[in-house]
């Protein structure tokens, strides 16, 4: 329990589930970010898979608005499992550095997006067509980095939808992309029964990050706590990308 190592994920657990709860997303991908510093990616994502179901759990319930994103985004959805696939592949094959090189990419690019704060709007009609295409490329983000992230919350974010069906659908999305990860994980022998046990003891850290995300997400206006959190994105994205 005294471990540095140990004290350190927990505080990476707690503070992205935090954030988690706070704007209904960015748990697996400010989390990996922290941990891949110290720890493997491979093994970071192992143990971020298990609190990240729980996370996305109690953000949906939260949430609700359960068909409508179905009915809007169940192809995109669909889409992300061969991407999954493929990227899963490439984490497989590939070595740590590269795999870390591509996640401090992915995190620049977003943090920078998300600062942005742009009022990019994408048309309606343009959807149905989108909609595969978003979901196929961040499976195969997810897959060969761990992040959840990227493409599909910008694309969301240049939709005209509500803020609570953004959070359903993303959180849709992470949901089945964890479950895919989790068996791919346990396939090849990075996830057995010993390490689930061991793994899933994060999940007391992260229901309490998420709670009192939620609390504090009524207090502060959420455009500044999100941009703060960009900032906190890039910044780790730099990081990785130094190291």
């Amino acid at each position: 329990m005294s471990d540095p190592i140990f004290i350190f994920v927990v505080f990476a657990l707690v503070l992205s589930a935090f954030i988690k709860g706070s704007l209904g997303m960015g748990f697996s991908t400010i989390c990996l970010a922290i941990l891949a510093n110290i720890i493997e990616l491979k093994t970071a994502i192992s143990i971020v898979v298990l609190p990240s179901l729980l996370s996305n759990a109690m953000v949906m319930i939260e949430a609700g608005n359960l068909r409508i994103s179905l009915r809007l985004f169940f192809t995109m959805i669909l889409a992300g499992i061969p991407g999954m696939a493929i990227g899963l592949l490439f984490l497989r094959q590939s070595d740590n550095t590269v795999s870390v090189l591509i996640l401090s990419i992915v995190l620049i690019l977003y943090g920078c997006w998300g600062w942005a704060n742009h009022e990019f709007r994408i048309a309606d009609k343009l959807i149905p067509k989108l909609n595969p295409v978003i979901g196929f490329a961040t499976g195969i983000v997810n897959g060969a980095t761990g992040s959840q992230i990227f493409p599909i919350m910008p694309y969301l974010l240049s939709l005209n939808i509500s803020k609570d069906v953004l959070v359903q659908t993303i959180n849709l999305s992470f949901t089945l992309n964890s479950l895919i990860m989790l068996v791919f994980l346990y396939s090849m022998n990075t996830f057995d029964a010993n390490s689930m046990v061991t793994y899933s003891l994060g999940i007391i850290p992260v229901a309490i990050g998420v709670w009192l995300g939620g609390k504090v997400r009524k207090q502060i206006p959420e455009t500044r706590f999100k941009r703060m959190v960009m900032i906190l994105i890039v910044t780790l994205g730099l990081l990785l990308l130094v190291s």
